[in-house]
C-alpha cells in the first residue's frame, strides 16, 4: 500500500517538475524563434531600402556567426532582371523559387526549395518587386542546439527530482507508516484485551446455565466473576474512548481556576487505604495555595494515574515520594518510587499505548498498558512535558512539567 502511495507520490513530481520544465523551455524556444524571425525582417526591410547590399566578409565559421543575404529584382511579371553577386544560383533553381514566392500572396514567409532554406522578403519597387533572402541556417543551428540543451537539462533535471523525491517520500512517508502500524496494533491489542473478559463472561455465564436450579446466592461466585471482568471491559472501554476523543481533538473541557495543592492532595486520599495495606511510606512535599487554570478533573486523573502506577510496582514496605512545586512560571510534579525500576531498553516506550514491561504481571494486576498513555495525552492538552528516569532494582521518577495558563 505504501509503496504504491511512494510511486505514485514520485511520479506526480516528475510529471509536475517535467510539465514546468517543458514550458519553460518551449516558451524560450518560441521567444528566441520570434526574436530571430524579427530581426531578420527588420534586417531584410533595411536593406531592401539600401537596393545595395555589399558581401559579407569571409570568416571560417561565417555560417554560425552571421546569416547570409542575397536579392533578386523582378520586373511587375515575375522575370527575373538582377541577382545579387554574393549569391550564385542557377536559373533553373532562380525561377522555381521566384515561382513559389509569386504564387504565395504573402509578401514574407519561408521558401524551402530542395537543399535551401530561406526567409524572404518581397517589397514593390517601380521597376518591379526587390526580393530579399537569408538564409535561415545560422538561426536553425541554434535553436537546433538549444532543443538538444534543453532536452539534457531536463533530463538531469528529472533524475535529481527523482532522487529528492525519493527522499522526501521516504521520509514524509515514516511516520505515516509509524502511525499506521501503531493503529494497526492498537487495534489487535484492544482486541486482546477485550477478548479476554469476555471469554470469562462466557465460562462463568456457561456455569451458571448449567446450574439453573442453583439459587443466586450458591452462584455467587460465578456471578461475582461477571460483574469483575464487566467491571474491567467497562475501565478498558473508557480508556479507549478517552484516548479516541485525544486523538480527534474532541475532548470539550471546562476550563477554569483551581486550587492546584488541594486537587493533587484529593487525588492522594483514595490512596491511602491502599499504602496502609501495602505498608507503602509515603512523604508529601506539595506547595501551597498554587492557583492553576484549566480543568480539574483532568488533573487529578492525571496525578492518580501516576500515583497507582507507583503503587503498582512498589515492594511492601516501599515508599513514594509525591511533590509538586512552581518554579518560575512553570509548575513542576513529580512522583517518585523505591519499586523495581524499569529497564533502559524500555524507556523510550513506556508512554506507548499498551505498552507492559512486565506483561504477565500487569495482567494480573488489571493494568492495561493505557495509564501511562492516558497521562501523557493529558500533559500534551496543556503543551507540558512528561518524562521518566529510572534505576533498575532502585526504582523510578516520573516528572510532570506543566506552564502556568
Amino acid at each position: 500500500m505504501f509503496r504504491k502511495l511512494k510511486i505514485e507520490l514520485i511520479l506526480i513530481n516528475l510529471i509536475l517538475t517535467g510539465l514546468v520544465l517543458i514550458t519553460i523551455f518551449s516558451g524560450i524556444y518560441v521567444l528566441m524563434e520570434r526574436s530571430f524571425e524579427r530581426s531578420s525582417y527588420m534586417h531584410m526591410t533595411k536593406t531592401s531600402e539600401m537596393e545595395d547590399i555589399p558581401p559579407p566578409p569571409e570568416h571560417p565559421n561565417r555560417e554560425l556567426i552571421s546569416s547570409e543575404n542575397f536579392f533578386i529584382k523582378t520586373d511587375k511579371i515575375g522575370r527575373i532582371k538582377e541577382t545579387s553577386s554574393n549569391f550564385t544560383l542557377s536559373e533553373e533553381v532562380s525561377y522555381n523559387i521566384i515561382k513559389n514566392i509569386f504564387n504565395n500572396k504573402d509578401p514574407r514567409g519561408t521558401i524551402i526549395y530542395e537543399s535551401f532554406n530561406f526567409r524572404y522578403l518581397k517589397v514593390p519597387k517601380k521597376y518591379g518587386f526587390i526580393i530579399i533572402f537569408q538564409d535561415k541556417s545560422f538561426d536553425s543551428e541554434v535553436l537546433r542546439r538549444l532543443i538538444i540543451i534543453s532536452v539534457l537539462v531536463c533530463i538531469a533535471s528529472l533524475i535529481l527530482v527523482f532522487i529528492i523525491s525519493l527522499f522526501l517520500a521516504n521520509t514524509s512517508l515514516k511516520p505515516i507508516i509509524n502511525a499506521w502500524k501503531k493503529q494497526q496494533s492498537f487495534v489487535a491489542d484492544a482486541s486482546h484485551e477485550l477478548r479476554t473478559p469476555l471469554a470469562v463472561i462466557t465460562t462463568n455465564l456457561d456455569i451458571v446455565l448449567d446450574n439453573k436450579n442453583e439459587t443466586v446466592e450458591a452462584q455467587g461466585k460465578w456471578l461475582g466473576n461477571i460483574k469483575l471482568e464487566t467491571a474491567r471491559m467497562t475501565k478498558l472501554i473508557e480508556e479507549l474512548l478517552f484516548l479516541a476523543r485525544s486523538d480527534s481533538y474532541e475532548a470539550s473541557l471546562s476550563i477554569s481556576s483551581f486550587n492546584l495543592s488541594n486537587a493533587i492532595i484529593q487525588s492522594i486520599i483514595p490512596f491511602e487505604a491502599t499504602f496502609i495495606k501495602y505498608k507503602i511510606h509515603t512523604s508529601y512535599d506539595i506547595q501551597q495555595n498554587v492557583i492553576f487554570s484549566g480543568n480539574e478533573g483532568r488533573i487529578k486523573q492525571l496525578a492518580a494515574i501516576l500515583i497507582d502506577n507507583a503503587i503498582k510496582h512498589t515492594y511492601e514496605k516501599g515508599s513514594i515520594d509525591i511533590k509538586m512545586h512552581t518554579i518560575k512560571n512553570k509548575i513542576e510534579f513529580t512522583v517518585s518510587d523505591t519499586g523495581e525500576g524499569i529497564p533502559e531498553e524500555h524507556l523510550d516506550k513506556i508512554f506507548e499505548r499498551f505498552y507492559k514491561v512486565d506483561k504477565s504481571r500487569s495482567n494480573r494486576n488489571g493494568n492495561f498498558g493505557l495509564g501511562l498513555s492516558i497521562a501523557k495525552s493529558i500533559v500534551n492538552e496543556y503543551k507540558g512535558n512528561i518524562t521518566v528516569s529510572s534505576a533498575l532494582g532502585k526504582g523510578s521518577m516520573f516528572k510532570v512539567i506543566l506552564p502556568f495558563n
